[in-house]
């Protein structure tokens, strides 16, 4: 059990596995593609995962403004049915009506959500486990994982390894530590593995400002800790973060204003889950935080892309016409038919 756990720490958990695969092998086509270039792959995964998700996120604005334009109807029902005990006969009316329209209130929510946190699951992976799914190094795997780990706590003194691959990453530059594993472990870390990771190291480090950081670290708040100074990437993420839900929060307001007032509660946690992500930036590699930072900026700018382009009147008045469209269409048939 206790070799399980291990395996499970050191190459991601078993269920997402599949996942992590699929986008450590994007990961190294789009490093093969740009030349190594690992915060250019990883901007490029970034835009390409956003504009997979750019038709449901339209599609949701669409599901938006059907149920604004059925808000009148809904209203008359809820005012038909004011007592509580009359619930079973409101949602009864609820569901005819949803049912008489096409509408699924349902796919207004959590459709986006699900699929982001399917993309964030893929891209922790690959920054997490890139040894296992992006260089896909033979034989690192099952008891060589757990055998790699003892020698690495064992070579540094140290009492816990939490994420091999990445520690692997870090001390690979370290002439001595490299060639100590390539002895002990002669099957997995050849020269050319040995070489592919220090290489992959390197793309790692962002250099910025004359300033090189290195974003296979965590942030930390300890002063004098390798981390420190990575600070800054959780700051853009709590700033990028706000700005993306202050940009949603807006134009909510603008396009259903009664809405947004009834929905303040909603509101505040859209402006919660910013912090919320901060305290999840000191969790993780700065390299998860970075692509927190594009797909928030890329966020921001579907949603203006959105809002220009997909505006709820407009939609609205489209979804009159076509509900105008087939319900005469339905009413000629009834027509025909009953003329046969």
């Amino acid at each position: 059990m206790n070799s399980i756990l291990l395996a499970t720490s050191y190459n991601g958990i078993s269920i997402f596995q599949p996942l992590y695969w699929l986008f450590g092998k994007c990961m190294a086509l789009l490093l093969a593609a740009v030349g190594n270039k690992y915060f250019l792959a990883l901007f490029i995964f970034t835009v390409l995962t956003r504009l997979v998700l750019l038709p449901i996120n339209i599609r949701q604005q669409k599901t938006m403004s059907k149920t604004q334009r059925l808000q009148p109807k809904i209203q008359k029902i809820q005012k038909k049915y004011p007592d509580p005990k009359d619930r079973q006969k409101l949602n009864e009316e609820m569901q005819e009506l949803y049912a008489r329209e096409g509408h699924n209130p349902m796919n207004m929510g959590c459709g986006p959500m699900a699929f982001q946190m399917v993309f964030l699951m893929g891209i922790i992976g690959a920054v997490y486990y890139p040894l296992s799914y992006v260089l896909s190094i033979d034989g690192f795997s099952g008891e060589t994982v757990n055998a790699v780990a003892d020698f690495l706590k064992s070579f540094y003194d140290s009492d816990r390894v939490r994420y091999l691959n990445l520690e692997i990453i870090q001390h690979i530059g370290d002439t001595s530590f490299a060639s100590a594993l390539s002895e002990k472990f002669p099957n997995v870390f050849t020269a050319d593995a040995i070489a592919r990771i220090q290489q992959y190291a390197e793309s790692m480090k962002l250099h910025i400002f004359g300033h090189t950081f290195d974003m296979s670290l965590t942030p930390s708040f300890k002063k004098g800790t390798d981390g420190f100074e990575l600070i800054a990437v959780s700051i853009v993420v709590l700033l990028t973060s706000l700005a993306t839900s202050l940009v949603s929060t807006l134009i909510q307001k603008r396009n259903n204003p009664a809405a947004s007032q009834q929905n303040g509660q909603m509101m505040m946690m859209m402006l919660m889950m910013p912090f919320f992500s901060f305290y999840i930036s000191f969790q993780v590699p700065a390299a998860v935080g970075y692509y927190w930072i594009i797909s928030n900026l890329i966020a921001i700018a579907q949603q203006l892309f959105i809002y220009k382009f997909f505006p709820p009147k407009r939609s609205q008045a489209r979804l009159m016409v076509e509900s105008t469209i087939e319900r005469r269409s339905r009413e000629e048939s009834i027509k025909k038919a009953k003329s046969r």
